[in-house]
């Protein structure tokens, strides 16, 4: 719906010179109704060229020869948002058709008679003249704006003074969300809480619609919550992406506290440009910044150094003191493993490092006592973290756990993460050791279908399955378990269960008879029964173990937690 500031109304034009001549012959509800071109309509064609505010000038003629333009003319108007009609009957009319008038009155659109003396150049510049002048004082408008908004930027100044001079100019609250879902706006806005949800809650919209003016779109929403009253309100918002080289960088968000007018738009549509400035500018330092952190890691990972006391004072650099117990994390996804050919997953979207390490970087703002430092290396995302001297061990199981916990649960991220994570060292050329620890243990997590994190400390002798391929594992425990598990499958049997318990229980039959509720009996002819279908004598040390491995190596692969 256009406003008064987008052009000049009906009733306002009529003031004018000239064009207070005209009559008014109908639809006197729609005064108020804003004009912003005039088009001479002149013929039936000009139907499918009828747009918002426009107002419309005939003469007779076009009715005379096109008679349903009588009937259909309003009522498309209405439909387009057009502003009024004004006629010329005389030459072509004796006056204007009632039917014309009743259908102005209908839509309510104003109809208005020209006087014959009256040339459509005379009502044209006027009211031309007006909308002239308020256009160009929206320009004028735009351009100091603008300059004020790239003064902003250019002088280095945070964004959060773009979000309050742009709050200024357009009368409401706005705020930026960045591609870390980091909210940006001006400390003292009065509405922060509002603002807030309306940005990160924006998924329940009750109404969702876009808004277009021109080549700018945004997307408008409302949002209902509950306020401090217990009263039901409504967040009515706009969004507009903040984009540069095709890529989106955040958003900008308008809380539409009040109206929100063609030139806020082009305010907003500026301010996001300049934003993307601002954004790029940071996104330019943090690759750098990623570059300079991952040369370091290689070097402290691969050991291959000769001055532990450079690397210290290197270290410190990314607040990390590497004279304190050390150890290292790697994280991955399966989505970081793509196959050849096979184009790369966007910076921004679910499965990328980029976007984890954004999250990591986040998490270090939130849990600033955790010193880490993350950068990839391969498929993985490794990060060296500093620990507690005191008790190195658990500081890095409280570590590791509530990383795992952030990335998968406050961040709201939908990836199969595995984590391995190996030992603490306080030795600085150790933490080489360190890393293939927590490679090893990644592998194993990897090898299992349901385990998040697995520690060093964890694996046990499943280190000794570090060096064999997943297929491998899986053809060894088929040769030995294959008809335990086919029997088990036919005979809705529990062979393979009593196996497990046996090793659980330390190969003693009575406590396996007791920790699953069954005769012993029983459990002496389901081991005989083992026997017989693997062809292993339970009673035999080595091939025992070749079984109980296997068993083990089953569990892992269906383990719901290590």
């Amino acid at each position: 719906m256009l406003h008064k500031q987008d052009g000049i109304t009906i009733r306002e034009a009529l003031s004018l010179d000239a064009v207070n001549r005209l009559r008014l012959a109908g639809g006197h509800s729609g005064l108020d109704r804003v004009i912003r071109l005039v088009n001479i309509i002149e013929g039936p064609d000009m139907m499918n060229r009828i747009k918002e505010g426009d107002f419309l000038l005939a003469t007779g003629c076009p009715f005379r020869e096109y008679p349903q333009l009588l009937a259909l003319l309003i009522p498309r108007m209405a439909e387009q948002g057009g502003a009024g009609l004004a006629i010329k009957p005389e030459r072509f009319l004796s006056e204007i058709p009632a039917e014309l008038i009743q259908s102005a009155d209908r839509h309510g659109i104003p109809l208005l008679e020209v006087p014959s003396d009256l040339s459509f150049s005379e009502i044209l510049a006027p009211i031309l003249g007006v909308i002239f002048n308020k256009q160009n004082q929206v320009l004028q408008k735009l351009d100091q704006a603008h300059r004020k908004l790239m003064d902003i930027v250019l002088h280095g100044s945070p964004l959060e003074d773009l979000c309050r001079e742009i709050s200024r100019l357009i009368g409401n609250p706005v705020a930026i969300l960045d591609r870390d879902m980091r909210l940006i706006l001006a400390e003292e806005c009065p509405e922060l809480e509002q603002v807030a949800r309306a940005v990160t809650e924006c998924g329940p919209a009750i109404r969702e619609d876009n808004v277009s003016f021109g080549h700018i779109k945004a997307e408008r929403y409302s949002l209902e919550y509950t306020g401090n009253n217990n009263k039901t309100q409504a967040l009515k918002v706009l969004r507009l992406p903040i984009m540069a080289a095709n890529s989106v960088y955040g958003f900008m968000f308008a809380l539409c506290r009040t109206p929100i007018f063609e030139p806020d738009l082009l305010i907003l549509e500026r301010a996001a440009t300049i934003a993307a400035l601002d954004l790029t500018r940071r996104k330019a330092i943090f690759e750098i910044e990623r570059n300079y952190r991952s040369e370091f890691l290689e070097v402290l990972l691969s050991g291959d150094f000769e001055s532990e006391e450079e690397m210290v004072k290197r270290g410190r650099t990314f607040n990390l003191d590497l004279l304190k117990p050390l150890a290292v994390i790697l994280i991955n996804d399966d989505s970081f493993n793509e196959p050849p050919g096979k184009s790369p997953a966007d910076i921004s979207g679910p499965g990328s490092k980029e976007m984890l390490l954004r999250s990591l970087n986040r998490f270090q703002e939130l849990q600033p006592q955790m010193k880490l430092l993350a950068g990839t290396r391969g498929d993985n995302i490794v990060i060296v973290a500093e620990l507690n001297e005191k008790k190195p061990s658990l500081a890095l199981k409280n570590l590791a756990d509530s990383l795992l916990q952030y990335l998968c649960g406050s961040e709201k991220i939908n990836l199969d993460l595995k984590v391995g994570v190996g030992r603490p060292y306080t030795d600085l050329h150790k933490v080489s050791r360190s890393y293939q620890e927590a490679r090893e243990s990644l592998k194993i997590c990897q090898l299992s279908c349901g385990a998040r994190q697995i520690h060093f400390d964890e694996l046990g002798f499943y280190k000794i399955l570090c060096e064999k391929s997943k297929k491998e594992l899986e053809r060894f425990v088929e040769d030995l378990l294959q008809p335990v598990m086919e029997y088990d499958r036919a005979k809705n049997g529990e062979l393979l269960q009593t196996l497990e318990t046996y090793y659980q229980v330390n190969r003693n039959l009575k406590l396996t008879s007791r920790k699953m509720s069954t005769h012993y009996n029983t459990i002496l002819y389901r081991v005989k029964k083992i026997e017989e279908l693997t062809g292993v004598r339970l009673d035999n040390p080595e091939s025992a173990l070749n079984l109980e491995i296997a068993v083990n190596i089953l569990k892992l692969f269906r383990s719901e937690k290590v």
